[in-house]
């Protein structure tokens, strides 16, 4: 990618200075010399599919993809982006057991201003109907601006969701760079889009918002999540803002605009690394003194508990509509409470419980474990049988999500020496 050269910024930040320069050396080490092996050249501008390649129809993993970058899926069902760190967004279509490059996709330039900060990115969307995603990049590295708070920052774009504003997209921006190939972010700065313009607006309050260790607005101040996406209804979002910078508990605030009146607190002492939407409601968990409560609010701020448990939120894995026990493997729907005990079907956990998805119809898990090996144990709970495997190279930590394609086909992506790898699971 061509340096993109852009007036520079004049407002001092002296004292922000020497924490950004080791803040841009951190994420220049992590993308270029270690976790997804880019090279420090200038990349193609275009990067071919993954060709699918079958492997045993007798397996669990059917089919394998060599991919230079990691898969995330997008707004669009069927549709993924490879997770490039040149900030080269590329989209793929999966349908009949392959992925095809998709050829309608667009690109802008597009500049937010954070922490009076102008930021660059090119933004790579595609747009099919009613239905957008896009995707963009800013890393110190890449731009010649002079960003003196920020050497990461990656760029999302969605639809505006119901009751937020009347602009045609919502772009987020993240600056955690730990989280570049996931898909559970949280958001630090909203904008209102215009796609004609490429003018964004923020859409959150700075007042009374201080700063982080970095010397940047804090960046837990007005969070975004997916689970907020699909509530829509109100202005609702994700604060940490009357907690330590390094807690997991967290509010969800009413913010109504840019103004200098307060936001409105409507839920308090939420376990942040879970929120869930479905029918209306918003689904979360709280620590209690004998152990975890579930809740479900709906969008006008009604607050109702749910069920309590016992342990804490560190001995449960939460993935959509359900919350599995490391220890027990007591899978419990969030939403009514329902329990099923899965360690007689799994029988023993092929390693420790790291990451788990329930498909869309409550019929069939996947397990992935950490270990020696990894593991994986495909459960038909509807059946009460398991299939397990334990073998290297099963999935990636960095790109952890589980990308169900139908009831019965799911996706994940492992990492190789030489790249990633897109792997198709069969039950």
């Amino acid at each position: 990618m061509a340096k993109k050269k852009r007036k520079k910024n004049k407002m001092p930040y002296i004292i922000a200075s020497a924490m950004s320069v080791l803040a841009a050396a951190a994420v220049g080490l992590f993308f270029y010399s270690g976790g997804f092996h880019a090279q420090p050249k200038a990349p193609e501008t275009t990067q071919a599919a993954p060709v699918v390649e079958p492997v045993s129809e007798d397996g669990l993993i059917r089919k394998r993809a060599a991919a230079d970058y990691p898969l995330m899926p997008t707004q669009i069902d069927g549709v993924f982006v490879s997770a490039n760190p040149y900030g080269l967004f590329n989209f793929y279509e999966y349908a009949d057991g392959g992925l095809t490059a998709c050829t309608d996709a667009q690109e802008m330039d597009v500049t937010v201003t954070c922490s009076h900060q102008e930021i660059p990115a090119k933004l790579h969307y595609l747009q099919r109907g009613d239905q957008l995603t896009g995707y963009g990049l800013f890393l110190s590295t890449l731009y010649e601006d002079d960003v003196r708070l920020y050497a990461y920052a990656f760029l999302q774009l969605v639809n505006m969701p119901a009751g937020y504003g009347d602009g045609d997209a919502m772009l987020l921006v993240d600056f955690d760079s730990d989280d570049f190939a996931k898909t559970d972010k949280t958001y630090s700065e909203v904008f209102s889009f215009d796609l004609q313009s490429g003018r964004s607006r923020r859409m959150t309050s700075d007042n009374g918002r201080t700063v982080d260790d970095l010397g940047r607005l804090r960046t837990d101040w007005a969070q975004m999540h997916e689970a907020l996406l699909k509530l829509g209804g109100e202005k609702l979002y994700l604060s940490g803002r009357n907690y330590q910078l390094d807690s997991t508990t967290a509010d969800i605030i009413y913010n109504a605009d840019t103004s200098n009146q307060k936001p409105k607190l409507i839920v308090s002492g939420l376990y942040e690394k879970y929120l869930y939407s479905a029918d209306g409601k918003l689904y979360y968990v709280k620590s209690s003194d004998t152990g975890v409560d579930t809740y479900a609010m709906t969008a006008d701020g009604n607050e109702e508990k749910l069920s309590s448990y016992a342990g804490s939120v560190e001995d449960y894995l939460f993935a959509g509509d359900y919350m599995l026990e490391k220890n027990t493997l007591a899978l419990t729907r969030v939403s009514t409470g329902e329990s099923k005990d899965i360690a007689a079907i799994v029988k023993t956990a092929p390693g420790s419980p790291a990451y788990f998805s329930v498909s869309a119809d409550g019929t069939k898990l996947v397990l992935l474990c950490d270990g020696e090996t990894q593991g994986a144990a495909l459960c038909d709970l509807a059946a009460g049988t398991c299939r397990q495997v334990r073998q290297k190279g099963l999935f990636a930590n960095t790109c952890s999500q589980i990308c169900w394609l139908d009831a019965d086909t799911f996706l994940t992506v492992a990492e190789t020496a030489t790249g990633y790898e897109t792997l198709i699971w069969a039950f």
